[in-house]
C-alpha cells in the first residue's frame, strides 16, 4: 500500500508539471460526471449516480462516488455555538458557487462530499493540499482578526460564550483577550486564538480552490483552543474549530463503517485503501439553541420505512438549562417516514429517530491537535439483564417450616381415553405389566439406595486403555502404578439395567394410572378405536423455524439436527406414555449412547412443546443433546406412578458391564469427558413416583461445556431435584429446586451454580465432594439447613466453596461441614460467605459436631465470612494465616461489576421468546454452505451485516473460513446445537503474522451491542498463526455485549485433521503439522463483555469415537499445540462465570494490565504432553508477539521461569480483579503421573507479578504442582497449603490477596462532592473505611508568591509571580473505626458521628515557566515551604482571610453495606476529572487516587509541581507538558518577569437584572415520571443549597437573603428519592453579563414552574422541563438512577 500511494503521489505531480500554470500547490476537481451504477443487490438494474476523478487528467481512472442514498449519513452543525462558523458558511452561500454547488447535476443542495484521501508514506492528503491553498501559513497577515462590525461573532468556549471578541493587546497570534480584574491582574485565561475556518472544509470534494484556482473556499476567523502553558497536564478548554474536528473525524468513521456495512453494495471500495474513494452525505446547519451539542452525526435510513436504531442512540442526561436551549433528550420510538429537508430530518433526530453521534459543546479534555481525530460517544444505556435475587426479609418464624407436601395422583377410573397401550391390552397383560413393575420397583429402590450412599466419584489418572502414541495403557501397567485416591473406594453397586420388558409394562401401568391433567379433554368419537388428544404445537420460533443444519463431516446427509418430540409419537397430553416416543427422538439417526464415548457428529436438539409428558422409565440423554422446552409455556414431565429408575432425564447411565476405562462401574461415557449438553425451558416432577424408589428429576453427571437453563425440579419426601455424584465443571442458572429430601446432592471437581431457588427442602444442597465449587445468587426459603458440605463416608473431601449474593430466609442452619483444622492435609472445608442476607436464620455456620461458629441471631446481612487459609499481600510465610471466621481485609468490590442491589451483575443467557421466527435470518439464505469444504467467509459477513437489528441463526453445520469475518454492532447470533466456524486455509498458517478468524467489533473500543450463543470456534490442519476470537466490543450497557454456551475447541474432532491419525500423542518429539493456533481467544483494551459458560480446550484426545461397538469406550489421546489460551487485557467491566481454557503451550488466562474484572469459577488443565516439549516450545520463534507473554528467560534451577510447563493463570499490572474461584491442574508429565502424588508435575502455577490494588483471589485450587502461585518472585508452596493427603493431593488457599505496588485496596470511601452544600451534610460507610471528603471552597485565601532569581551563564532575571488566591481547602483522609478512641481531630483515626475534617499540608511551591536567554521555555519553583493551611475548620477556629468556614460538622454514620456506592464512583470520578482537568488546581497526591486520569511521568518519583494535600495551589505551568512536543498549540504566554506591561482594564460592563415577565417554560413531555410532591420536594432541597452557596460568596455564617450571585454562577445537583431508585437532576444559572440577588421566594417559584405548568393532567406523572429568561437558566428533570 505505501508504494502504491508514493507512486500515485508521483504521478500526481508530473500531471501537475504539465498543467498551465505550473502549480506550486496541487488543486482538485470540485464536481461530478453521472453515470448509471449497477446495483449488485438487484441484479440486472441500475440507479443515477455520479463518478469522480481528483484531476483533470484522462489518463486517471474515474472512481465512481459511493451513494448511500436512502440509508445516507447526515452531519449537522448547532449555530448556537458554531457561530464563526455559521457564519462562514453564510457567507459563502450567498456567493455564485455556494448557490449551485454542483452544476451541471442533480445533487441536491446540502450534499457535499467527503474525500478518503489520507496522508500516508509521507505523501501529503488532498486535504493538505486543499488547507494550503485555503489557509496558508500567511492568511493571518492578509486577513484580519476579529472579523469586522456586522460580521463579527460571539465566540463560544465549552464553558460558555467568552465575554468578549477582542484580541489580547500586543499579540502575535490572535490570542482572545483574557479577563482581568480591577487591578488589571488576569482572572481568567481566555485559552483561545483566532485562526483560519475555510468552508467548504478541506477534507470535502468541495474544498479548496478548484481545479483552475477559481473556485476558492469561503475563509473566516473562528476560535481555536490552544495550550496554556501554565497547565501542567496540558488541559485546555474547546472552541468551535475544535469540535468541528471532532465532527468531521468522526463523520468519517460513521461513513466508513456504513460503508463497511453494506460493502456488497460497493464492490469497488476496498476497506483496507479507503483513500482511493468519496463519499456523499448530507450537511445542515441552524440554530438550535443551547442543547448543549456542537455537531450531530446521525443515519437518516428511509428504506424501511422507519428510522434504523442501531446501539449509538444517546441517551445522555439533558444538559444544563440555560439561556435559549433545548435540552430535551431523544426516545427511540419508530415513526413512520416521508420526504424531508435535512433540517426536518435532524428534528426528527433529536426526537428520537436514528443513529446518533454528539460532540459535546461543554466537553472538555486534553488539548493536543491530535485530538481532533478523535470522536466521542455519549451517554450509556439501562442496565440489562436479570438482577440478583433481592434480599427481602419477610416475616417468618424462627423455626423451619415445610409446607405440605403434594399429594401423589392416583386413580381408580376405568377410562381409556387417550391411553394407546392400555386400549390394546388385556386385563392379564395390565397384571403380568404390574407384576414386573412391583418387582423392579423393588430391586430399584435397593440399587438406587446404595448407589446413593456409595456415590461413584472421579478417577484422577490417565484412563486405562488410554492409546498414546499406538500403545494402550494398561490399568496393570507397571509405568502406571496405582496411588492410594482420596476417592478410591471399592466399585459402587450397579444401577438397575431397565430392559425393554421392564420398560413397555412400566408405560403400560403409567397409562393405565394417569389422571388426565385439568382442562384436558380426551373424549373422541366412538367410531374411534383408539383415542388421543391432539399435541399442542407451540408459537416460540424453536419449534416453528425452518430447519436446514446439517451435520457434513458425518456420516448420514439425512441425519436429524432438530427432532421434535410430537413428530416421534409422543402427544404430551398427560396420560398417553410418552416414554418411547422420547427415547425413539433422543435417539434417532444412531446417536451417540451405550457403545460411544463421545461424538461431534452426533449433535441434536430434541425440543418439547408445551403439554405434560407422562414418563414411566428414565430416559437417557445421549452425548451432545440438547434438550430444549417451550420457553413461552413450559413443557411438564412427570413421573408416573410407576416410574422404575433413577433420574427421569439421566446423563450418567451404566452398561452393567464389569470395569470401565476409568477403572470403575462401566458407564456410557467417562465423567470427566461427558461434553457438550444443555437443558432449557423445561418442568421435571418426581412427586409421583414411588416414594421408596429415591428418585431424582436428574441423574446429572457432566463435564466440560454443558449448561442447564429456565429449569424447574418438583421433588417429594425421599427424592431429589439432581442427584450428580461426578464429573468435571459445567454451569447450571436459573434453576428451582421445590420440595425433596435434598434439592441438589452429588459432587464435581469444580461447578459453576447461578441464580438457584430452592422451596421447601429439608437439605437444600448436600456436597458430598469437591474441589472448588461458586454458588452465586442463590436464594432459599423454608429450608432445614442450606449447604450441607459433608461426606457421607471418609473417602470424601469438600475443598472448598463460595456462596456469594445470597439469601436465606425461614433457614434453620445455611452452612453445614465438617469441624476445621489448621492443621495442613485435615481436609477442611475452605469457605467463604460473600454479602449473603438473613431472615430468620437460627444459625449460619456449625460443624457436624454440633458446634456453632456463627449464629443466626441478630444477623440480618453476612458481608464476609471466611474459613481457611489466608495470605495477605505477601508470598511470605508470615502473610498466612488461618481464618476461622470473619472478614478479610478491606477489599471493596469495584461498583461497575455490580448491579442495582450491590451484587454482581449477571444477565441470563437470552431465548429471545418474544421475537418470532421471522426475525431470524438463515445464514444460508446468504449463500453459506457450511458444508466443512466451501469458503464461506464472504457469505457469513453478508449475513452478519444484513443481521443488525434482527437475529441471525447458524445453521448446523461447518463453515470455512479462510480471513478474517468481522462481527459488527447491534447483531445477535444463535448457533444450532453448537455450530461450528472452522478457521481454515494459508492465511492462518503463519504463527508471526497471526490472523484473527472471527473479530467482534471492529476496532477495539467499538461502543455497541451483540450476543452470541451455542457456536463452537475451531481450526482444519497446521493453522499456527490462528486468532479463533478477538473481542473488540465495548458494551455500551452492562452485560449488553455478552457470549453464552460458545466454546473453542482444536483438534481431536473429525474433520479437524488434527485427530490421533495426524497428532499421535508422543512422549519424544513434536508431532508435524499439529501447530493449530496462536491463541484461542482476546479481549483486546478498551473492551468489554459479558460471557457465561465458555471453554476453551485444545484437545488431548480425539472426542469422536471411531466405531461405536465398544462398550469399554477406549479413549485415543492425542497432542495439538496452541500457543497460548485466552488473553484478556479489558479495563472496562467485564465478567467471566463459568469458563475454562486447558492445554495450551504458553498460558491458559493472562489478565495484562486488566482491570475492573470479575472471574468465576475459572479451570485450567497444563498440556499432558509437556514438558516434552518444553514451553515455549513449537513456539519459541513467537514469543513476544502478543502483549504479556512470558520471557522464557529459562535460566538453571530457576523454579519461577515457567519453562517446565504452561502458566495455569499469568496476572500482571492488574487492578480490581476478583477471582471468585479458580481450579488450576497439572496432571502429567509426558503423560505419565507418578507426578501428582508429589506434587511434582510442574513447579508453578500462576505468575503474578506488578499488580496493583484490589486484585484477589477466593478459592485458589491447584493440583500436581510445586508452588500454587509465585508472588514478586517468592513461590507459595502447595505443601503449605494441602488439603487432603490423598490422591490426588490438592492445596487450597481460602483469600489469596494479590501484592500491590500501592495500596493493598482500592477501599478509599468518596464522598459526595456536594457535600459541603448540603443543610445537615453527612455520608455513610462501613467500618473500618478511609473517607476522601471533597474540598471546601467556600473560603480563600491569599499567598504571596516568593521572587525568584534564575540565571544561566551570564544572564539573571528576577521572576515575580502575582500574588495567589487559594480558594480550595483539601483535607487528610479521615479514618473511621467503631471502635476507635480519640475524638474528631485525630489525623490517624476517629469514631463515627460528627466531624471536622484536618485539613492537610501542600508541600511544595507550583514551578513557573519563563523563557531563558535561549528562547526555549524553562522551569524553577521557591525552595521555601508552603505556607501551612489552618489547623481547623472547627469550632473556635480562626476565620479566613475571606468567605466563611462550614457552619455544621460532617456527620459519620455506620452501614452494614456500602451505601449508595453508585454515588461514591461518580464522586470519585467528578473529583478526579476536577484534578486531572481543571486548569485551576493541581494535586500529584490525590491523582494518584485516580487510576486512569493522569500519567504525566513525576521525575525522581518526588512530588512535583505544588503536589499536596492542603490548599488547592493554582497551576503556573506543567513542568513536563510544554517540553512534551508534538503538535500542541500552545497559547501565549502572559508576561511573568518583572520586565512587564500592564494591559488596559477589561471595562467591567453593568450587570443586567432578571425580567420574569420574560419567562419561558419548556416541558419535556417525555421520560421518567414521577410525583408532584418528590418534586416539590426536590425544588426545596436545590434551593436550599443554593442559599448555602450564596451564603458561602458573602463571607458569613449566618443565613441570609441578598446575597448577589454573579453571571457565571451556576448550580447542579441531582437528589436521589426512593432508595436511589429515582433522581432529580437541578440545574439552576445565572447567565453572563447578569446578577441576582437571592431570594428563597423566588428560588421556589423558579423552580416550581417546570412542575406547576407541566403535565397538568396528572397530579403523579410529572416529567419535569426547564425554563429561562434574560438572565436565568433552570431545570427540573426526574430520571431513573440505574
Amino acid at each position: 500500500m505505501a508504494l502504491f500511494l508514493l507512486y500515485y503521489a508521483t504521478c500526481l505531480v508530473a500531471l501537475l508539471a504539465l498543467h498551465p500554470g505550473s502549480r506550486a500547490a496541487a488543486q482538485f476537481l470540485q464536481n461530478f460526471q453521472p453515470l448509471r451504477v449497477p446495483d449488485p443487490l438487484n441484479p440486472g438494474t441500475s440507479y443515477d449516480g455520479y463518478k469522480y476523478r481528483a484531476v483533470d487528467d484522462a489518463s486517471i481512472a474515474w472512481r465512481t462516488v459511493i451513494d448511500l442514498r436512502k440509508e445516507a449519513v447526515n452531519m449537522h452543525y448547532n449555530c448556537h455555538y458554531m457561530t464563526n462558523i455559521c457564519k462562514n458558511i453564510d457567507n459563502f452561500k450567498l456567493t455564485a458557487r455556494g448557490q449551485n454547488l454542483h452544476p451541471g447535476t442533480s445533487i441536491p443542495a446540502g450534499t457535499f462530499t467527503y474525500d478518503f484521501d489520507v496522508a500516508d508514506s509521507g505523501a501529503r492528503s488532498h486535504a493538505d493540499l486543499r488547507r494550503d491553498q485555503s489557509c496558508p501559513s500567511t492568511w493571518k497577515d492578509t486577513h484580519a482578526c476579529p472579523e469586522p462590525a456586522g460580521q463579527r461573532q460571539t465566540v463560544w468556549r465549552h464553558d460558555g460564550p467568552w465575554w468578549t471578541t477582542d484580541l489580547e493587546p500586543g499579540t502575535q497570534s490572535n490570542m482572545l483577550r483574557h479577563e482581568r480584574d480591577g487591578q488589571n491582574q488576569i482572572t481568567k485565561l481566555s485559552q483561545m486564538r483566532y485562526s483560519c475556518e475555510e468552508w467548504p472544509p478541506a477534507s470535502w470534494v468541495e474544498g479548496g480552490s478548484g481545479w483552475n484556482y477559481d473556485q476558492p473556499a469561503s475563509t473566516f476567523c473562528a476560535g481555536l483552543a490552544c495550550v496554556d502553558q501554565t497547565a501542567n497536564n496540558l488541559v485546555s478548554i474547546k472552541a468551535e474549530q475544535n469540535w468541528q474536528g471532532l465532527g468531521h473525524a468522526k463523520l468519517r468513521e460513521v461513513l466508513l463503517s456504513e460503508i463497511d456495512r453494506r460493502n456488497a453494495e460497493f464492490q469497488w471500495h476496498n476497506p483496507h485503501q479507503p483513500q482511493r474513494d468519496v463519499a456523499f452525505f448530507r450537511f445542515s446547519h441552524f440554530d438550535q439553541e443551547r442543547t448543549g451539542i456542537a455537531v450531530t452525526i446521525f443515519i437518516d435510513d428511509e428504506v424501511a420505512a422507519v428510522d434504523r436504531d442501531f446501539s449509538y442512540i444517546t441517551q445522555a442526561k439533558r444538559q444544563v438549562a440555560v439561556e435559549g436551549g433545548n435540552p430535551d433528550e431523544p426516545t427511540s420510538e419508530p415513526r413512520s417516514r416521508f420526504g424531508r429537508t435535512a433540517e426536518q430530518a435532524y428534528q426528527r433526530m433529536l426526537a428520537g429517530h436514528g443513529r446518533r453521534i454528539d460532540i459535546p459543546a461543554y466537553a472538555n479534555g486534553s488539548t493536543t491537535m491530535a485530538d481532533l481525530g478523535l470522536g466521542a460517544l455519549g451517554g450509556m444505556g439501562s442496565s440489562m439483564g436479570m438482577q440478583a435475587a433481592g434480599f427481602a426479609n419477610p416475616s417468618s418464624t424462627n423455626s423451619h417450616s415445610r409446607k405440605a407436601a403434594v399429594k401423589r395422583q392416583t386413580s381408580t377410573s376405568n377410562s381409556t381415553d387417550g391411553k394407546p397401550l392400555v386400549q390394546k391390552a388385556s386385563a392379564a397383560d395390565l397384571a403380568r405389566a404390574r407384576s414386573i413393575v412391583a418387582e423392579a420397583i423393588a430391586a430399584s429402590a435397593k440399587l438406587n439406595k446404595a448407589r446413593l450412599e456409595n456415590p461413584a466419584r472421579n478417577r484422577y489418572r490417565l484412563k486405562p486403555g488410554t492409546v498414546i502414541g499406538g500403545e494402550t495403557v494398561d490399568k496393570r501397567d507397571a509405568r502406571f502404578p496405582r496411588r492410594q485416591d482420596a476417592n478410591d473406594t471399592a466399585a459402587p453397586p450397579p444401577l438397575l439395567e431397565i430392559t425393554d420388558e421392564i420398560a413397555r409394562a412400566a408405560a403400560l401401568v403409567a397409562e393405565a394410572d394417569a389422571v388426565a391433567p385439568e382442562g384436558v379433554n380426551l373424549t373422541s368419537p366412538a367410531s374411534s378405536n383408539i383415542t388421543r388428544r391432539a399435541p399442542v404445537r407451540g408459537t416460540y420460533w424453536m419449534e416453528t423455524m425452518d430447519r436446514r443444519g446439517t451435520v457434513p463431516w458425518g456420516d448420514s446427509p439425512t441425519y436429524k439436527v432438530f427432532r421434535n418430540v410430537l413428530d416421534y409419537g409422543a402427544t404430551g397430553n398427560g396420560v398417553t406414555d410418552d416414554t418411547a416416543a422420547i427415547k425413539a427422538a433422543m435417539n434417532d439417526g444412531g446417536r451417540c449412547g451405550e457403545k460411544c464415548n463421545g461424538s461431534t457428529l452426533k449433535n441434536a436438539i430434541v425440543y418439547f412443546p408445551p403439554g405434560t409428558y407422562l414418563i414411566s422409565s428414565t430416559i437417557p440423554l445421549p452425548f451432545g443433546t440438547q434438550v430444549i422446552g417451550d420457553v413461552l409455556n413450559r413443557p411438564l414431565l412427570i413421573a408416573s406412578s410407576s416410574f422404575v429408575g433413577l433420574g427421569v432425564l439421566s446423563t450418567s447411565e451404566y452398561t452393567g458391564g464389569g470395569i470401565g476405562p476409568d477403572g470403575l462401574d462401566q458407564q456410557w461415557y467417562v465423567n470427566t469427558a461427558n461434553f457438550y449438553r444443555q437443558i432449557r425451558n423445561v418442568i421435571i416432577d418426581v412427586r409421583n413416583a414411588p416414594a421408596s424408589e429415591i428418585t431424582a428429576c436428574l441423574h446429572y453427571q457432566i463435564a466440560q461445556a454443558t449448561s442447564m437453563q429456565n429449569v424447574e425440579l418438583r421433588a417429594g419426601p425421599g427424592s431429589k431435584g439432581i442427584f450428580a455424584e461426578n464429573g468435571s465443571g459445567g454451569q447450571i442458572s436459573d434453576v428451582v429446586f421445590k420440595g425433596g429430601d435434598i434439592g441438589l446432592y452429588g459432587g464435581n471437581q469444580q461447578f459453576t451454580a447461578q441464580r438457584l431457588r430452592f422451596e421447601d427442602c429439608d437439605v437444600g444442597v448436600h456436597v458430598i465432594w469437591d474441589w472448588g465449587w461458586v454458588w452465586k445468587s442463590v436464594t432459599m426459603t423454608n429450608v432445614g439447613v442450606g449447604f450441607r458440605f459433608a461426606s457421607i463416608d471418609s473417602s470424601g473431601s469438600i475443598g472448598s466453596a463460595s456462596i456469594m449474593d445470597s439469601s436465606f430466609s425461614n433457614v434453620g442452619t445455611v452452612v453445614v461441614n465438617e469441624p476445621p483444622s489448621s492443621a495442613v492435609g485435615s481436609s477442611t472445608t475452605g469457605l467463604v460467605l460473600d454479602n449473603v442476607a438473613l431472615s430468620g436464620v437460627t444459625t449460619v455456620v456449625a460443624d457436624t459436631s454440633g458446634t456453632v461458629h456463627l449464629s443466626g441471631s441478630g444477623q440480618s446481612l453476612i458481608d464476609q465470612w471466611v474459613q481457611g487459609p489466608v495470605y495477605s499481600g505477601s508470598a511470605n510465610a508470615s502473610a498466612r494465616s488461618f481464618s476461622t471466621g470473619g472478614k478479610i481485609g478491606r477489599y471493596r468490590r469495584e461498583w461497575g461489576l455490580l448491579d442495582n442491589n450491590g451484587a454482581y451483575f449477571e444477565r441470563p443467557k437470552p431465548q429471545y421468546e418474544e421475537r418470532p421466527a421471522g426475525d431470524f435470518l438463515h445464514v444460508k439464505d446468504f449463500g453459506a454452505l457450511g458444508d466443512g469444504q466451501t469458503d464461506d467467509s464472504d457469505a457469513l459477513q453478508r449475513a452478519l451485516h444484513a443481521s443488525q437489528g434482527k437475529i441471525l441463526f447458524i445453521d448446523a453445520g461447518s463453515y470455512i473460513l479462510t480471513k478474517t469475518v468481522v462481527v459488527p454492532v447491534g447483531v445477535r447470533v444463535v448457533g444450532e446445537t453448537w455450530s461450528q466456524l472452522v478457521a481454515s486455509g494459508p492465511n492462518f498458517a503463519d504463527a508471526t503474522n497471526p490472523m484473527v478468524m472471527l473479530r467482534v467489533g471492529e476496532t477495539p473500543g467499538q461502543v455497541g451491542n451483540v450476543e452470541m450463543q451455542d457456536l463452537i470456534f475451531t481450526t482444519k490442519g497446521a493453522t499456527a498463526g490462528a486468532v479463533l476470537v478477538e473481542w473488540n466490543m465495548a458494551a455500551d450497557a452492562k452485560g449488553s455485549a455478552a457470549m453464552w454456551d460458545c466454546h473453542a475447541r482444536i483438534g481431536g474432532a473429525t474433520g479437524t485433521d488434527l485427530t490421533p491419525d495426524e497428532c499421535p500423542a508422543l512422549r519424544s518429539g513434536i508431532a508435524p503439522n499439529c501447530n493449530a493456533a496462536s491463541l484461542m481467544m482476546h479481549i483486546k483494551p478498551g473492551s468489554s463483555g459479558y460471557f457465561e459458560n465458555v471453554w476453551l480446550w485444545v484437545a488431548d484426545h480425539d472426542i469422536d469415537d471411531p466405531d461405536l461397538v465398544d462398550a469399554n469406550n477406549t479413549m485415543v489421546q492425542n497432542s495439538v499445540y496452541v500457543a497460548r489460551g485466552l488473553l484478556v487485557e479489558s479495563t472496562a467491566p467485564t465478567w467471566l462465570y463459568g469458563t475454562s481454557s486447558e492445554h495450551a503451550v504458553y498460558y491458559q488466562y493472562n489478565f495484562h494490565n486488566a482491570a475492573n474484572i470479575f472471574a468465576g469459577m475459572i479451570q485450567t488443565e497444563s498440556p499432558y504432553y509437556q514438558p516434552t516439549p518444553p514451553p515455549p516450545a513449537p513456539f519459541a520463534n513467537v514469543v513476544g508477539l502478543f502483549p504479556g507473554d512470558p520471557d522464557y528467560t529459562c535460566a538453571p534451577n530457576d523454579e519461577f521461569s515457567g519453562c517446565d510447563e504452561s502458566w495455569g493463570v499469568i496476572m500482571r499490572g492488574c487492578e480490581d480483579v476478583f477471582i471468585a474461584g479458580a481450579g488450576l491442574y497439572s496432571w502429567f508429565t509426558t503423560y505419565t503421573q507418578e507426578c501428582i502424588g508429589g506434587q511434582e508435575c510442574q513447579k508453578a502455577m500462576v505468575l503474578l507479578e506488578g499488580n496493583h490494588a484490589s486484585v484477589r483471589f477466593q478459592h485458589l485450587i491447584t493440583i500436581g504442582v510445586q508452588y500454587m502461585a509465585v508472588m514478586e518472585g517468592q513461590g507459595i508452596p502447595a505443601a503449605d497449603n494441602l488439603n487432603v493427603d490423598a490422591h490426588p493431593f490438592w492445596s487450597q488457599i481460602s483469600i489469596l490477596d494479590v501484592a500491590s505496588d500501592g495500596a493493598q485496596f482500592n477501599d478509599i470511601v468518596w464522598a459526595d462532592p456536594d457535600i459541603w452544600n448540603q443543610d445537615e451534610p453527612e455520608f455513610s460507610c462501613v467500618p473500618p473505611c478511609r473517607v476522601r471528603i471533597p474540598p471546601y471552597t467556600g473560603a480563600t485565601s491569599v499567598v504571596n508568591f516568593p521572587l525568584m532569581t534564575v540565571s544561566k551563564d551570564a544572564w539573571t532575571s528576577t521572576i515575580t509571580v502575582p500574588p495567589m488566591t487559594l480558594s480550595s481547602l483539601g483535607f487528610d483522609l479521615v479514618t473511621l473505626a467503631a471502635n476507635a478512641a480519640g475524638g474528631g481531630l485525630n489525623r490517624r483515626s476517629t469514631t463515627f458521628g460528627e466531624i471536622w475534617p484536618v485539613p492537610a499540608t501542600t508541600s511544595n511551591w507550583p514551578v513557573v515557566v519563563y523563557t531563558g536567554p535561549d528562547g526555549k521555555p524553562s522551569t524553577a519553583s521557591p525552595t521555601t515551604a508552603f505556607p501551612t493551611p489552618p489547623p481547623s475548620i472547627g469550632p473556635n477556629a480562626a476565620a479566613p482571610a475571606n468567605g466563611a468556614w462550614p457552619v455544621r460538622p460532617i456527620v459519620a454514620r455506620a452501614a452494614a453495606v456500602d451505601p449508595n456506592r453508585e454515588l461514591e464512583d461518580k464522586a470519585k470520578d467528578a473529583l478526579c476529572r476536577h484534578w486531572a482537568s481543571n486548569p485551576q488546581y493541581w494535586d500529584m497526591l490525590r491523582l494518584n487516587e485516580c487510576p486512569g486520569f493522569y500519567n504525566l511521568p513525576s521525575p525522581g518519583g518526588e512530588i512535583p509541581l505544588g503536589g499536596g494535600w492542603g490548599w488547592d495551589v493554582p497551576e503556573i505551568v506543567g513542568e513536563n507538558g510544554i517540553l512534551s512536543g508534538g503538535e500542541n498549540i500552545f497559547c501565549e504566554l502572559p508576561q511573568t518577569t518583572t520586565t512587564s506591561t500592564t494591559p488596559t482594564s477589561a471595562p467591567t460592563p453593568t450587570s443586567r437584572r432578571a425580567e420574569p415577565s420574560g419567562n419561558e417554560v419548556h416541558c419535556f413531555k417525555s421520560g421518567q415520571t414521577m410525583s408532584n410532591e418528590r418534586l416539590q420536594n426536590g425544588r426545596r432541597s436545590a434551593c436550599n443549597n443554593i442559599r448555602a452557596r450564596a451564603q458561602a460568596e458573602s463571607g458569613g455564617r449566618k443565613r441570609q437573603e441578598g446575597v448577589e450571585l454573579k453571571g457565571g454562577f451556576k448550580y447542579e445537583n441531582t437528589f436521589h428519592q426512593s432508595g436511589g431508585q429515582e433522581e432529580i437532576h437541578i440545574t439552576f444559572e445565572v447567565f453572563n453579563g447578569c446578577a441576582w440577588t437571592f431570594n428563597m421566594d423566588e428560588c421556589l417559584r423558579y423552580l416550581s414552574t417546570p412542575v406547576d405548568s407541566c403535565n397538568c393532567e396528572r397530579e403523579n406523572a410529572k416529567q419535569g422541563g426547564w425554563g429561562k429568561n434574560n438572565c436565568l437558566g433552570w431545570m427540573v428533570d426526574p430520571n431513573h438512577s440505574w
